[in-house]
């Protein structure tokens, strides 16, 4: 966390810096990433900690490989939109005895903006945030599907993009995820709670068209 907010202010600084590259808007680009995922951890609910007599409650989770893309468009020379979708193919979560309970894959859809400034000629950096609904499948220790709430939430972003030529730039961002605790149920009986929250390093590319 005290990293994250160091990068944040770092970037905050770079961002007062006057900009000295072409300008953004109007054009149109593809992004794509790959990176590790840092998951909160989850719970089970009292009942099954009751119910089978568990010394805790906590689920521990795994940190995660993860990767995505996405479409940019530059609204003015400094703001840009972005939609984006970012894949966790597992994650996986253990109990104090520290066996593996639960395996959870999420696909994270968002919209967001991001305000931008060239430090350098071939320098950018960005802050960026936006609104994101978490998909989301559940399995148990011996691979049985459960049931898992969507939900929805947001996310903020810093991030720098490195032009290599006018139209291929490498990117690297770290991002939070922040979303409400999702019911995981089976049978019909919420048995435990999936908290979304991670923060996320990812690198990749983005082409621009024109």
């Amino acid at each position: 966390m005290r990293r994250f907010i160091a990068f944040m202010t770092i970037a905050l600084v770079l961002i007062a810096a006057n900009a000295m590259a072409d300008s953004i808007k109007g054009r149109l680009g593809v992004t794509g990433q790959l990176g590790f995922l840092s998951p909160n951890n989850s719970q089970y609910t009292e009942g099954v900690v009751s119910a089978f007599g568990l010394s805790s409650d906590n689920l521990k989770s795994s940190g995660a490989f993860t990767g995505g893309g996405g479409l940019f468009y530059g609204l003015t020379d400094h703001w840009a939109l972005e939609a984006e979708a970012l894949h966790t193919p597992q994650i996986d979560y253990d109990d104090a005895s520290g066996a593996k309970v639960l395996e959870i894959a999420t696909t994270d859809v968002s919209l967001g903006i991001q305000f931008r400034n060239n430090v350098e000629q071939d320098l950018a950096v960005y802050l960026g945030g936006g609104v994101d609904v978490l998909f989301s499948n559940v399995k148990d220790g011996q691979g049985h599907r459960g049931d898992i709430d969507t939900v929805v939430g947001g996310h903020a972003k810093v991030g720098v993009d490195y032009f290599i030529t006018h139209y291929f730039a490498i990117n690297a961002d770290v991002r939070g995820i922040f979303a409400p605790e999702a019911d995981i149920k089976s049978g019909g009986i919420t048995v435990a709670k999936y908290d979304p929250i991670a923060w996320a390093g990812l690198v990749g590319v983005r082409l621009f068209f024109y």
